[in-house]
Protein backbone atom coordinates (compact mmCIF):
# COMPACT_ATOMS: atom_id res chain seq x y z
CA UNK A 1 0.00 0.00 0.00
CA UNK A 2 1.29 3.57 -1.02
CA UNK A 3 2.42 5.49 1.93
CA UNK A 4 0.04 8.15 1.16
CA UNK A 5 -3.08 5.75 1.83
CA UNK A 6 -1.51 5.18 4.50
CA UNK A 7 -1.58 8.32 6.09
CA UNK A 8 -4.46 9.22 4.62
CA UNK A 9 -6.28 6.45 6.47
CA UNK A 10 -4.72 7.13 9.53
CA UNK A 11 -5.49 10.69 9.45
CA UNK A 12 -9.34 9.33 9.07
CA UNK A 13 -9.25 7.31 12.16
CA UNK A 14 -7.87 10.28 13.98
CA UNK A 15 -10.63 12.02 12.95
CA UNK A 16 -13.45 9.46 13.91
CA UNK A 17 -12.02 9.45 17.43
CA UNK A 18 -11.59 13.08 17.64
CA UNK A 19 -15.15 13.48 16.84
CA UNK A 20 -15.92 11.06 19.49
CA UNK A 21 -14.49 12.74 22.07
CA UNK A 22 -16.29 15.81 20.88
CA UNK A 23 -19.45 14.00 20.74
CA UNK A 24 -18.78 13.13 24.52
CA UNK A 25 -17.87 16.34 25.26
CA UNK A 26 -20.70 17.61 23.59
CA UNK A 27 -23.37 15.36 25.99
CA UNK A 28 -21.16 16.54 28.53
CA UNK A 29 -20.55 20.15 30.06
CA UNK A 30 -23.42 22.00 32.12
CA UNK A 31 -26.56 20.15 32.47
CA UNK A 32 -28.81 20.56 29.77
CA UNK A 33 -32.17 19.22 27.66
CA UNK A 34 -33.92 19.57 24.35
CA UNK A 35 -37.31 21.67 24.99
CA UNK A 36 -39.89 22.38 22.33
CA UNK A 37 -41.59 25.42 23.67
CA UNK A 38 -45.27 26.27 22.42
CA UNK A 39 -45.59 26.86 18.88
CA UNK A 40 -43.10 24.33 17.97
CA UNK A 41 -40.19 26.49 18.72
CA UNK A 42 -36.83 24.44 19.48
CA UNK A 43 -34.78 25.26 22.69
CA UNK A 44 -31.94 23.96 24.89
CA UNK A 45 -31.99 24.63 28.60
CA UNK A 46 -29.43 24.73 30.10
CA UNK A 47 -28.89 24.72 34.09
CA UNK A 48 -25.63 25.37 36.57
CA UNK A 49 -24.73 23.39 39.67
CA UNK A 50 -23.72 19.66 39.37
CA UNK A 51 -26.50 16.14 39.03
CA UNK A 52 -28.75 16.51 36.18
CA UNK A 53 -31.75 19.10 37.76
CA UNK A 54 -34.27 17.80 35.00
CA UNK A 55 -34.79 14.35 36.32
CA UNK A 56 -35.30 15.81 40.07
CA UNK A 57 -38.51 14.63 41.65
CA UNK A 58 -39.30 17.42 44.03
CA UNK A 59 -38.55 20.80 43.07
CA UNK A 60 -36.05 22.96 45.03
CA UNK A 61 -37.17 25.67 46.85
CA UNK A 62 -37.76 29.41 45.00
CA UNK A 63 -35.13 30.77 47.41
CA UNK A 64 -32.52 27.94 45.67
CA UNK A 65 -33.46 28.22 41.91
CA UNK A 66 -31.11 30.43 39.54
CA UNK A 67 -32.56 33.38 37.67
CA UNK A 68 -32.33 32.75 34.05
CA UNK A 69 -31.35 34.02 30.35
CA UNK A 70 -33.09 33.75 27.24
CA UNK A 71 -30.39 33.67 24.76
CA UNK A 72 -31.35 34.63 21.40
CA UNK A 73 -28.95 34.70 18.40
CA UNK A 74 -28.10 36.34 14.81
CA UNK A 75 -29.88 36.46 11.46
CA UNK A 76 -27.66 33.61 9.83
CA UNK A 77 -27.20 32.36 13.31
CA UNK A 78 -29.05 29.45 15.67
CA UNK A 79 -28.56 28.38 19.60
CA UNK A 80 -26.06 26.37 18.40
CA UNK A 81 -23.52 28.37 17.44
CA UNK A 82 -24.56 30.53 21.11
CA UNK A 83 -24.02 27.47 23.02
CA UNK A 84 -20.69 28.08 23.82
CA UNK A 85 -21.60 31.56 26.04
CA UNK A 86 -24.83 29.43 27.28
CA UNK A 87 -22.45 26.73 28.68
CA UNK A 88 -20.10 29.26 30.44
CA UNK A 89 -23.00 31.30 31.84
CA UNK A 90 -24.01 28.11 33.22
CA UNK A 91 -20.84 27.58 34.71
CA UNK A 92 -20.90 31.02 36.46
CA UNK A 93 -24.90 29.58 38.14
CA UNK A 94 -27.17 30.84 35.51
CA UNK A 95 -29.92 29.05 33.70
CA UNK A 96 -30.14 29.43 30.12
CA UNK A 97 -32.87 28.79 27.80
CA UNK A 98 -31.34 29.12 24.04
CA UNK A 99 -33.74 29.58 21.19
CA UNK A 100 -34.27 28.64 17.53
CA UNK A 101 -36.39 31.10 16.44
CA UNK A 102 -38.44 31.16 13.06
CA UNK A 103 -37.54 30.11 9.74
CA UNK A 104 -33.74 29.26 11.66
CA UNK A 105 -31.63 26.27 12.97
CA UNK A 106 -34.40 23.21 13.90
CA UNK A 107 -37.39 25.64 13.74
CA UNK A 108 -39.53 24.94 10.76
CA UNK A 109 -41.41 27.46 11.36
CA UNK A 110 -41.90 30.39 8.87
CA UNK A 111 -39.60 33.27 9.05
CA UNK A 112 -41.92 36.48 8.92
CA UNK A 113 -39.13 39.35 9.01
CA UNK A 114 -37.07 41.18 7.42
CA UNK A 115 -33.51 41.61 8.38
CA UNK A 116 -34.06 44.32 11.05
CA UNK A 117 -37.31 43.81 12.18
CA UNK A 118 -36.72 43.12 15.79
CA UNK A 119 -40.62 43.62 16.16
CA UNK A 120 -41.86 40.34 14.26
CA UNK A 121 -39.60 37.71 16.96
CA UNK A 122 -41.38 39.27 19.97
CA UNK A 123 -43.58 36.30 20.42
CA UNK A 124 -40.95 33.80 19.91
CA UNK A 125 -38.91 35.35 22.97
CA UNK A 126 -42.36 35.69 25.03
CA UNK A 127 -42.71 32.22 24.57
CA UNK A 128 -38.99 31.52 26.06
CA UNK A 129 -39.86 33.76 28.70
CA UNK A 130 -43.43 32.66 29.65
CA UNK A 131 -41.92 29.36 29.74
CA UNK A 132 -39.43 29.95 32.42
CA UNK A 133 -41.93 32.07 34.39
CA UNK A 134 -43.88 29.10 34.78
CA UNK A 135 -40.62 26.56 35.20
CA UNK A 136 -40.08 24.98 38.90
CA UNK A 137 -36.09 24.73 37.66
CA UNK A 138 -35.63 28.84 37.78
CA UNK A 139 -36.36 31.72 39.55
CA UNK A 140 -39.28 33.20 37.24
CA UNK A 141 -38.94 36.64 38.88
CA UNK A 142 -35.21 37.25 37.82
CA UNK A 143 -34.95 37.11 34.31
CA UNK A 144 -32.67 38.37 31.59
CA UNK A 145 -33.42 38.65 27.89
CA UNK A 146 -29.75 38.64 26.00
CA UNK A 147 -29.55 38.59 22.03
CA UNK A 148 -26.66 38.91 18.99
CA UNK A 149 -26.86 40.82 16.24
CA UNK A 150 -30.91 40.73 15.29
CA UNK A 151 -31.45 38.70 18.53
CA UNK A 152 -29.91 41.84 20.56
CA UNK A 153 -32.28 43.97 18.22
CA UNK A 154 -35.10 41.05 19.60
CA UNK A 155 -33.95 41.27 23.29
CA UNK A 156 -34.15 45.11 23.11
CA UNK A 157 -37.42 45.47 21.70
CA UNK A 158 -39.18 42.54 24.00
CA UNK A 159 -37.44 44.49 27.26
CA UNK A 160 -39.14 47.79 25.88
CA UNK A 161 -42.43 45.97 25.97
CA UNK A 162 -42.02 43.75 29.39
CA UNK A 163 -41.39 45.78 32.88
CA UNK A 164 -41.06 42.35 34.82
CA UNK A 165 -37.57 41.84 33.23
CA UNK A 166 -34.72 42.35 35.30
CA UNK A 167 -32.51 43.64 32.77
CA UNK A 168 -31.08 42.95 28.56
CA UNK A 169 -28.16 42.44 27.32
CA UNK A 170 -27.84 43.48 23.54
CA UNK A 171 -24.20 42.00 21.79
CA UNK A 172 -23.41 43.68 18.60
CA UNK A 173 -27.25 44.94 17.91
CA UNK A 174 -30.04 46.47 18.99
CA UNK A 175 -31.65 49.66 17.23
CA UNK A 176 -34.64 51.06 18.77
CA UNK A 177 -36.71 51.77 22.19
CA UNK A 178 -39.95 50.90 22.80
CA UNK A 179 -42.93 52.29 25.23
CA UNK A 180 -40.75 50.93 27.86
CA UNK A 181 -37.50 51.18 29.55
CA UNK A 182 -35.08 48.36 29.90
CA UNK A 183 -33.94 47.86 33.09
CA UNK A 184 -30.09 47.00 33.49
CA UNK A 185 -29.57 47.60 30.18
CA UNK A 186 -25.58 46.47 28.32
CA UNK A 187 -24.62 47.06 24.95
CA UNK A 188 -21.40 45.33 23.88
CA UNK A 189 -19.91 45.28 20.82
CA UNK A 190 -17.13 43.65 18.81
CA UNK A 191 -13.86 45.96 17.82
CA UNK A 192 -13.93 45.35 14.15
CA UNK A 193 -17.96 45.10 14.30
CA UNK A 194 -19.20 47.57 11.29
CA UNK A 195 -19.13 51.15 13.12
CA UNK A 196 -22.31 52.94 11.79
CA UNK A 197 -24.44 49.55 11.78
CA UNK A 198 -23.84 48.81 14.85
CA UNK A 199 -21.30 50.47 17.54
CA UNK A 200 -22.59 54.13 16.61
CA UNK A 201 -26.63 52.85 17.91
CA UNK A 202 -25.22 50.98 20.49
CA UNK A 203 -23.41 53.91 22.10
CA UNK A 204 -26.19 56.16 21.01
CA UNK A 205 -28.94 54.01 22.70
CA UNK A 206 -26.79 53.40 26.05
CA UNK A 207 -26.17 57.45 26.12
CA UNK A 208 -29.78 57.98 25.44
CA UNK A 209 -30.95 55.48 28.44
CA UNK A 210 -27.98 57.12 30.58
CA UNK A 211 -29.48 60.62 29.68
CA UNK A 212 -26.52 62.11 28.61
CA UNK A 213 -25.57 63.68 25.51
CA UNK A 214 -22.51 60.90 25.43
CA UNK A 215 -20.81 58.22 27.44
CA UNK A 216 -17.92 56.75 28.34
CA UNK A 217 -17.13 53.16 26.64
CA UNK A 218 -16.69 50.81 30.10
CA UNK A 219 -18.26 53.51 32.60
CA UNK A 220 -21.31 52.11 34.18
CA UNK A 221 -24.39 54.39 34.42
CA UNK A 222 -27.58 54.59 36.73
CA UNK A 223 -27.92 52.06 39.67
CA UNK A 224 -28.55 48.20 39.78
CA UNK A 225 -30.74 48.74 42.64
CA UNK A 226 -32.87 50.81 41.15
CA UNK A 227 -32.63 48.75 37.56
CA UNK A 228 -32.02 51.49 35.65
CA UNK A 229 -28.01 50.46 35.00
CA UNK A 230 -26.53 51.14 31.61
CA UNK A 231 -23.49 50.50 30.02
CA UNK A 232 -21.51 50.43 26.81
CA UNK A 233 -18.66 48.58 25.86
CA UNK A 234 -16.21 47.72 23.01
CA UNK A 235 -14.60 44.18 23.11
CA UNK A 236 -10.85 44.45 21.81
CA UNK A 237 -9.49 41.89 19.09
CA UNK A 238 -12.86 40.20 18.14
CA UNK A 239 -15.34 40.23 15.55
CA UNK A 240 -19.12 40.05 14.90
CA UNK A 241 -19.07 36.14 15.11
CA UNK A 242 -16.32 35.98 17.23
CA UNK A 243 -17.80 38.16 20.15
CA UNK A 244 -20.37 35.31 21.08
CA UNK A 245 -16.94 32.59 21.73
CA UNK A 246 -14.89 35.71 23.35
CA UNK A 247 -13.93 35.08 27.05
CA UNK A 248 -13.46 38.66 27.68
CA UNK A 249 -16.91 39.18 26.62
CA UNK A 250 -18.23 36.15 28.59
CA UNK A 251 -16.50 37.66 31.68
CA UNK A 252 -18.37 41.10 31.20
CA UNK A 253 -21.19 39.60 30.69
CA UNK A 254 -21.29 37.43 33.59
CA UNK A 255 -20.18 40.56 35.52
CA UNK A 256 -23.48 42.39 34.21
CA UNK A 257 -25.76 39.60 35.42
CA UNK A 258 -23.79 39.44 38.92
CA UNK A 259 -24.69 43.37 39.33
CA UNK A 260 -28.22 42.97 37.86
CA UNK A 261 -29.21 39.83 40.44
CA UNK A 262 -27.04 40.89 42.99
CA UNK A 263 -25.14 37.53 43.21
CA UNK A 264 -22.21 37.37 45.17
CA UNK A 265 -19.49 35.77 43.82
CA UNK A 266 -16.76 34.24 45.77
CA UNK A 267 -14.48 31.98 43.00
CA UNK A 268 -12.84 33.18 39.50
CA UNK A 269 -15.66 33.22 36.36
CA UNK A 270 -15.74 30.03 34.69
CA UNK A 271 -14.55 30.30 30.97
CA UNK A 272 -13.77 26.88 29.66
CA UNK A 273 -15.26 25.14 27.15
CA UNK A 274 -12.93 22.41 26.12
CA UNK A 275 -15.08 21.58 22.91
CA UNK A 276 -14.18 24.45 21.16
CA UNK A 277 -9.77 23.09 21.19
CA UNK A 278 -11.50 19.56 20.08
CA UNK A 279 -13.42 21.27 17.72
CA UNK A 280 -10.53 23.15 15.87
CA UNK A 281 -8.13 20.13 15.70
CA UNK A 282 -11.30 18.20 14.06
CA UNK A 283 -11.73 20.84 11.77
CA UNK A 284 -7.80 20.61 10.65
CA UNK A 285 -7.89 17.30 10.01
CA UNK A 286 -10.96 17.51 8.02
CA UNK A 287 -9.27 20.13 6.19
CA UNK A 288 -6.24 18.13 5.27
CA UNK A 289 -8.68 14.83 4.67
CA UNK A 290 -10.06 16.80 1.97
CA UNK A 291 -6.42 16.42 -0.07
CA UNK A 292 -7.09 12.66 -0.34
CA UNK A 293 -11.25 12.71 -0.84
CA UNK A 294 -9.91 15.09 -3.79
CA UNK A 295 -7.42 12.36 -5.34
CA UNK A 296 -9.66 10.05 -4.86
CA UNK A 297 -12.88 11.83 -6.42
CA UNK A 298 -10.75 12.67 -9.42
CA UNK A 299 -9.72 9.05 -10.13
CA UNK A 300 -13.40 8.63 -10.43
CA UNK A 301 -13.83 10.83 -13.60
CA UNK A 302 -12.57 11.03 -17.39
CA UNK A 303 -9.43 13.14 -17.63
CA UNK A 304 -9.33 15.99 -19.02
CA UNK A 305 -5.80 16.22 -19.90
CA UNK A 306 -5.74 16.76 -23.32
CA UNK A 307 -7.86 20.07 -23.18
CA UNK A 308 -6.31 22.87 -25.27
CA UNK A 309 -5.52 25.83 -22.69
CA UNK A 310 -6.72 28.30 -25.11
CA UNK A 311 -7.25 31.93 -24.52
CA UNK A 312 -9.04 31.49 -21.56
CA UNK A 313 -7.54 31.27 -17.68
CA UNK A 314 -4.90 33.55 -16.41
CA UNK A 315 -5.57 37.76 -16.18
CA UNK A 316 -8.03 37.53 -18.71
CA UNK A 317 -10.37 34.97 -17.34
CA UNK A 318 -9.82 36.79 -13.66
CA UNK A 319 -10.91 39.86 -15.64
CA UNK A 320 -13.84 38.50 -17.61
CA UNK A 321 -14.64 36.97 -14.35
CA UNK A 322 -14.57 40.61 -12.37
CA UNK A 323 -16.29 41.84 -14.73
CA UNK A 324 -19.29 39.12 -15.17
CA UNK A 325 -19.79 39.29 -11.26
CA UNK A 326 -19.52 43.38 -11.37
CA UNK A 327 -22.54 43.63 -14.10
CA UNK A 328 -24.98 40.60 -12.15
CA UNK A 329 -25.05 43.13 -9.45
CA UNK A 330 -27.52 45.49 -10.79
CA UNK A 331 -29.13 43.04 -13.31
CA UNK A 332 -29.91 40.99 -9.65
CA UNK A 333 -30.80 43.67 -8.17
CA UNK A 334 -34.06 42.86 -8.45
CA UNK A 335 -33.73 39.30 -6.71
CA UNK A 336 -34.44 37.45 -9.72
CA UNK A 337 -34.18 33.77 -7.54
CA UNK A 338 -37.12 35.43 -4.88
CA UNK A 339 -39.00 32.34 -5.48
CA UNK A 340 -36.90 29.89 -3.76
CA UNK A 341 -37.95 31.04 -0.26
CA UNK A 342 -35.13 31.66 1.64
CA UNK A 343 -34.77 35.65 2.85
CA UNK A 344 -30.54 36.74 1.72
CA UNK A 345 -29.92 33.78 0.36
CA UNK A 346 -32.10 34.26 -2.56
CA UNK A 347 -30.26 37.46 -3.11
CA UNK A 348 -27.12 35.82 -3.14
CA UNK A 349 -28.65 32.69 -5.57
CA UNK A 350 -29.52 35.58 -7.98
CA UNK A 351 -26.52 37.05 -8.28
CA UNK A 352 -24.74 34.07 -8.87
CA UNK A 353 -27.27 32.72 -11.37
CA UNK A 354 -26.88 35.78 -13.27
CA UNK A 355 -23.34 35.86 -13.56
CA UNK A 356 -23.12 32.30 -14.73
CA UNK A 357 -25.19 33.54 -17.17
CA UNK A 358 -22.81 35.96 -18.25
CA UNK A 359 -19.69 33.86 -17.69
CA UNK A 360 -21.19 31.08 -20.15
CA UNK A 361 -22.58 33.51 -22.79
CA UNK A 362 -18.81 35.68 -23.26
CA UNK A 363 -17.19 31.89 -23.11
CA UNK A 364 -19.28 31.23 -26.35
CA UNK A 365 -18.72 34.29 -27.77
CA UNK A 366 -15.21 34.54 -27.77
CA UNK A 367 -13.91 31.25 -27.90
CA UNK A 368 -16.67 28.17 -28.55
CA UNK A 369 -16.80 25.81 -25.99
CA UNK A 370 -16.21 22.56 -25.90
CA UNK A 371 -19.45 21.19 -25.06
CA UNK A 372 -18.99 17.36 -25.98
CA UNK A 373 -16.12 17.72 -23.16
CA UNK A 374 -18.42 19.10 -20.85
CA UNK A 375 -20.73 16.24 -21.70
CA UNK A 376 -18.60 13.58 -21.25
CA UNK A 377 -18.68 11.95 -18.37
CA UNK A 378 -20.77 13.85 -17.14
CA UNK A 379 -22.85 11.26 -15.11
CA UNK A 380 -19.49 10.53 -13.29
CA UNK A 381 -18.60 13.74 -12.53
CA UNK A 382 -22.05 14.25 -11.03
CA UNK A 383 -21.39 10.88 -9.55
CA UNK A 384 -18.41 11.70 -7.95
CA UNK A 385 -18.96 15.24 -6.81
CA UNK A 386 -21.92 14.03 -4.93
CA UNK A 387 -20.14 11.34 -3.09
CA UNK A 388 -17.73 13.91 -1.91
CA UNK A 389 -20.14 16.33 -0.92
CA UNK A 390 -21.77 13.73 0.95
CA UNK A 391 -18.52 13.02 3.08
CA UNK A 392 -18.41 16.52 3.71
CA UNK A 393 -21.78 16.95 4.95
CA UNK A 394 -21.45 13.94 7.42
CA UNK A 395 -18.45 15.52 8.54
CA UNK A 396 -19.40 18.85 8.84
CA UNK A 397 -22.27 17.52 11.06
CA UNK A 398 -20.37 16.09 13.49
CA UNK A 399 -17.57 19.02 13.60
CA UNK A 400 -20.36 22.05 13.95
CA UNK A 401 -21.34 21.46 17.61
CA UNK A 402 -20.65 24.90 18.54
CA UNK A 403 -20.70 26.79 15.23
CA UNK A 404 -24.53 26.12 12.93
CA UNK A 405 -26.87 23.27 12.45
CA UNK A 406 -25.99 22.07 9.22
CA UNK A 407 -28.03 18.93 8.79
CA UNK A 408 -30.87 19.77 6.76
CA UNK A 409 -34.62 19.80 7.14
CA UNK A 410 -37.07 18.76 4.23
CA UNK A 411 -37.37 22.25 3.56
CA UNK A 412 -33.84 23.12 3.74
CA UNK A 413 -33.21 19.65 1.39
CA UNK A 414 -35.46 21.42 -1.19
CA UNK A 415 -33.94 24.78 -1.12
CA UNK A 416 -30.58 23.32 -1.12
CA UNK A 417 -31.61 21.36 -4.67
CA UNK A 418 -33.10 24.65 -6.38
CA UNK A 419 -29.83 26.75 -5.22
CA UNK A 420 -27.81 24.22 -6.91
CA UNK A 421 -29.60 23.73 -10.22
CA UNK A 422 -29.56 27.84 -10.62
CA UNK A 423 -26.05 28.24 -9.29
CA UNK A 424 -24.16 25.71 -11.25
CA UNK A 425 -23.58 27.60 -14.31
CA UNK A 426 -21.63 30.07 -11.87
CA UNK A 427 -19.44 27.59 -10.73
CA UNK A 428 -18.90 25.73 -14.20
CA UNK A 429 -18.22 29.29 -15.70
CA UNK A 430 -15.70 30.07 -13.14
CA UNK A 431 -13.93 26.46 -13.80
CA UNK A 432 -13.49 26.90 -17.22
CA UNK A 433 -12.57 30.96 -17.08
CA UNK A 434 -10.09 30.84 -14.24
CA UNK A 435 -8.83 26.96 -13.51
CA UNK A 436 -6.14 26.61 -16.32
CA UNK A 437 -2.56 25.08 -16.47
CA UNK A 438 -0.28 22.87 -13.77
CA UNK A 439 -1.64 21.97 -10.61
CA UNK A 440 0.30 25.03 -8.78
CA UNK A 441 -0.55 27.32 -11.55
CA UNK A 442 -4.12 26.67 -11.69
CA UNK A 443 -4.66 26.68 -7.79
CA UNK A 444 -2.72 30.32 -8.26
CA UNK A 445 -5.43 31.57 -10.17
CA UNK A 446 -8.49 29.83 -8.85
CA UNK A 447 -7.07 30.84 -5.26
CA UNK A 448 -6.96 34.48 -6.65
CA UNK A 449 -10.60 34.53 -8.30
CA UNK A 450 -12.34 33.25 -4.94
CA UNK A 451 -10.53 36.39 -3.18
CA UNK A 452 -12.25 38.20 -5.84
CA UNK A 453 -15.63 36.81 -5.39
CA UNK A 454 -15.08 37.97 -1.67
CA UNK A 455 -13.66 41.67 -2.84
CA UNK A 456 -16.57 41.58 -4.79
CA UNK A 457 -19.32 40.81 -2.02
CA UNK A 458 -17.80 44.07 -0.23
CA UNK A 459 -18.05 46.19 -3.51
CA UNK A 460 -21.91 44.63 -3.80
CA UNK A 461 -22.57 45.55 -0.46
CA UNK A 462 -21.21 49.42 -0.12
CA UNK A 463 -23.30 49.70 -3.18
CA UNK A 464 -26.26 48.54 -1.42
CA UNK A 465 -26.90 46.21 -4.56
CA UNK A 466 -26.11 42.71 -1.59
CA UNK A 467 -27.69 42.49 2.00
CA UNK A 468 -25.44 43.81 4.30
CA UNK A 469 -25.80 40.66 6.70
CA UNK A 470 -22.73 39.30 3.72
CA UNK A 471 -20.53 41.24 5.32
CA UNK A 472 -21.05 39.91 8.98
CA UNK A 473 -20.50 36.11 7.69
CA UNK A 474 -17.75 37.48 5.35
CA UNK A 475 -14.38 35.28 7.16
CA UNK A 476 -17.65 32.13 7.00
CA UNK A 477 -17.32 32.66 3.26
CA UNK A 478 -13.79 33.03 3.28
CA UNK A 479 -12.81 29.65 5.36
CA UNK A 480 -15.39 27.84 2.83
CA UNK A 481 -13.79 28.91 0.19
CA UNK A 482 -10.23 27.79 1.29
CA UNK A 483 -12.15 24.79 2.34
CA UNK A 484 -13.26 23.86 -1.36
CA UNK A 485 -10.39 24.86 -3.06
CA UNK A 486 -8.00 22.43 -0.91
CA UNK A 487 -10.65 19.67 -2.62
CA UNK A 488 -10.45 21.16 -5.93
CA UNK A 489 -6.96 21.19 -6.61
CA UNK A 490 -6.02 18.23 -5.37
CA UNK A 491 -9.41 16.76 -7.77
CA UNK A 492 -8.09 19.17 -10.26
CA UNK A 493 -3.75 17.52 -9.91
CA UNK A 494 -5.76 14.11 -10.75
CA UNK A 495 -7.67 14.71 -13.73
CA UNK A 496 -8.29 18.16 -14.30
CA UNK A 497 -11.85 17.36 -14.64
CA UNK A 498 -13.79 20.82 -14.29
CA UNK A 499 -16.83 19.22 -13.84
CA UNK A 500 -16.37 17.38 -11.41
CA UNK A 501 -15.12 20.33 -9.63
CA UNK A 502 -17.87 22.57 -10.42
CA UNK A 503 -20.64 20.23 -9.24
CA UNK A 504 -18.96 19.80 -5.76
CA UNK A 505 -18.71 23.90 -5.30
CA UNK A 506 -21.80 23.89 -6.38
CA UNK A 507 -23.63 21.29 -3.68
CA UNK A 508 -21.20 22.81 -1.06
CA UNK A 509 -22.33 26.73 -1.85
CA UNK A 510 -26.06 25.66 -2.19
CA UNK A 511 -25.68 23.61 1.14
CA UNK A 512 -24.27 27.09 3.15
CA UNK A 513 -26.98 28.97 1.97
CA UNK A 514 -29.74 26.37 2.85
CA UNK A 515 -28.36 25.72 5.59
CA UNK A 516 -27.57 28.79 7.05
CA UNK A 517 -30.48 31.76 5.91
CA UNK A 518 -33.76 32.04 7.40
CA UNK A 519 -36.22 29.77 6.08
CA UNK A 520 -39.82 31.46 4.66
CA UNK A 521 -42.51 28.61 4.56
CA UNK A 522 -42.52 24.95 5.91
CA UNK A 523 -44.26 21.84 4.31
Amino acid sequence: MKPSRIIAIGLAVIFILVIARLARLENGGPPHAFVMLPGNEPATMYMPGPGNPFYTLFPKPVADRPPAVVLIHGFSGDRRIMSTLARRMAENGYAVLAIDVNGHGENRNPFNSGEAESSSLRADVKNAVDYLRDSTLVDGTRIVVMGHSMGAGAALDYATHDPNLKGAVMISGGWALGPVRPKDALFIFAEHDPVDPIQVPSTELAANLAGAPKIELGKSYGDFAQGNAVEAIQIPGVNHVTIVSSTEATATIVKWLDSTFATPRTSPIELKDPRLGTQRFAVLIFAILLIPLGRLCGSMVPNWADAPEGPRGGWIGLLIFGGALLAAMPLAAGNPASFVPVIVGSAQISWFAVAGLIMLGVLVMRHPLEWYRVREGLGAAIVAGVAAFAVVYVCQVATSVTLHQVSLSPERLMVMAMAAVLIFPFWMGFELLVRRGGTMGSTMWASLGRVLILIMIVVGVSLSVLPFVLMLILPIIGIALVMIEIFSASAYSVSRNLALIAVFETLWFAWMIAAASPITFMF
